[in-house]
């Protein structure tokens, strides 16, 4: 059994090898550094993460779960399905500025041929698709779409979403919530019927 001693002790050296991690990059920081930097023995990290890796990726699932989080409190203030897609869009655009998100694509592309560590990075990266469900799921008891689509719709939405985080190097956060924006009004009423999305 965990004690609350052992759970504060965990968090410590997550919080502060976020830190490090973001100070100086994933490949840059060595478990060496990170006992120096976070004030802990090589042991007492060992204890609770079996690796660099695994403690890397606590981080960036406790970071998926604060921002699921964020969304759950945040969301009751969209009273409509489609004030939801247009809101947890732009929820994600400002989750952009977390630098840890930017050690994750260094830690990501450095890790090409580790399939055991790739899958814990997709069933972390695929969490927000249940928030995008649920969203999808009320829209179908609302009518507005078929609910035996819910899952290949919840897929496409968020295949939308990923695809224009590619903008993130080219636009400012203002103009990211816009681009998405847009694209929520696409996705909603299609190309052709579109009306102008501000």
């Amino acid at each position: 059994m965990t004690t609350d001693k052992a759970l504060r002790k965990r968090d410590l050296i997550l919080d502060k090898a976020k830190e490090l991690f973001i100070q100086r990059g994933y490949a840059a920081t060595s478990m060496d550094e990170l006992v120096r930097y976070i004030g802990v023995s090589k042991g007492s990290i060992y204890y609770h993460f079996e690796s660099k890796e695994e403690l890397f990726l606590q981080l960036l699932a406790r970071q998926n779960r604060e921002w699921m989080d964020a969304w759950t409190e945040k969301q009751s203030s969209f009273t409509s399905f489609e004030e939801k897609l247009y809101g947890i869009a732009v929820h994600m655009v400002d989750d952009f500025q977390n630098p840890l998100a930017k050690v994750g694509e260094e830690f990501y592309i450095s890790n090409p041929d580790n399939k055991s560590l790739l899958d814990q990075i997709l069933t972390i990266v695929l969490g927000p698709r249940k928030l995008y469900r649920e969203i999808f799921l009320e829209g179908a008891k609302e009518g507005f779409l078929p609910e035996n689509d819910v899952d290949e719709i919840s897929v496409i939405f968020a295949s939308m979403l990923d695809g224009l985080s590619t903008s993130l190097y080219e636009r400012s956060t203002e103009e990211l919530r816009l681009l998405y924006r847009k694209g929520v009004g696409y996705f909603l009423h299609g190309v052709m019927g579109a009306k102008s999305v501000q």
